[in-house]
């Protein structure tokens, strides 16, 4: 297949390109190559490069700015997918979209399935709600939910990446106890994504390392330990740390259709962290 794939150069567009490498002809695309809020720009691209697949990445994912420019988190995340949509349907090309398990409020008390229906408790969850539903009119499309990913490299700047800054500079760190989810390893999302275009799923999807849900004290004291580091954990709940945007209490996630296909996070997060791991046992 010729994919296209945008938002490829950041954490989790990488190791998607690098997954679908080797049996597909990837087009790597970067805010460098081609910036999709600008409409003309974006379909001048998909026209030249006339992709059977655009697993469509790039979004805006700071939250917090979202819910300050909501007109900007809809320009990122919202409208790019109208135009890819649009060409896609006039080309016959398939759209994946990654969303987000943020479309639920997290008022649920366990994890959310593909059957919940959305509810998004801010300006981010809204802006990806808004995109799954212009996504689903394209004939061939996929949407993929997922949450709390991890790379655990040094392009990992989400929570388990600030956790291995913070714990090498500090003896004792509080984290969230009130919030949960499920960790998922970008090296695993990407490979679930090559092997649900391979096997033609279409339709709504979750996917995400299996084990959860898991609350930020679990995943905090996971690396700590993984990496050897004596770093006490202390437990606090969210109103410890406001944050402008409301976050979900629940961002876990589970699913019938891809049940078993991504291994427990702990196992995921032990196989991320040993790339980090220097011959003395710590972290780089």
């Amino acid at each position: 297949m010729r994919i296209l794939v945008t938002g490829a150069a950041g954490m989790s567009g990488a190791a998607v390109c690098r997954a679908l490498r080797g049996g597909h002809e990837v087009i790597a695309k970067g805010r460098a190559e081609v910036d999709v809020t600008d409409a003309a720009a974006l379909w001048s691209c998909l026209e030249r490069d006339r992709p059977d697949w655009v697993v469509h990445l790039a979004a805006l994912t700071d939250v917090d700015r979202c819910q300050r420019e909501p007109e900007r988190a809809m320009a990122v995340n919202t409208t790019p997918v109208q135009t890819i949509a649009s060409w896609c349907a006039e080309n016959r090309g398939g759209l994946l979209l990654l969303s987000s398990i943020a479309v639920f409020d997290g008022r649920k008390a366990s994890p959310y399935t593909e059957a919940d229906a959305p509810s998004p408790a801010n300006v981010y969850g809204e802006s990806k709600w808004r995109a799954e539903r212009i996504a689903a009119g394209v004939p061939r499309h996929l949407v993929v939910r997922t949450g709390w990913l991890f790379a655990g490299d040094a392009s990992d700047r989400k929570f388990v990446g600030r956790i291995l800054d913070l714990a090498r500079e500090r003896d004792s760190l509080d984290v969230v106890s009130d919030r949960f989810g499920s960790p998922t390893w970008v090296e695993n999302l990407a490979a679930g994504i090559r092997r649900l275009l391979e096997e033609q799923t279409r339709g709504l999807v979750h996917l995400v390392n299996e084990g959860g849900p898991a609350s930020r004290v679990d995943l905090a004291r996971e690396v700590v330990a993984l990496v050897g580091l004596a770093t006490r954990i202390r437990p606090v709940t969210s109103d410890t740390f406001p944050q402008l945007a409301p976050r979900p209490a629940m961002e876990a996630a589970r699913s019938e259709r891809t049940q078993g296909w991504l291994p427990p996070w702990r196992e995921a997060l032990k196989d991320c962290l040993a790339r980090r791991l220097g011959h003395d046992g710590k972290a780089r």
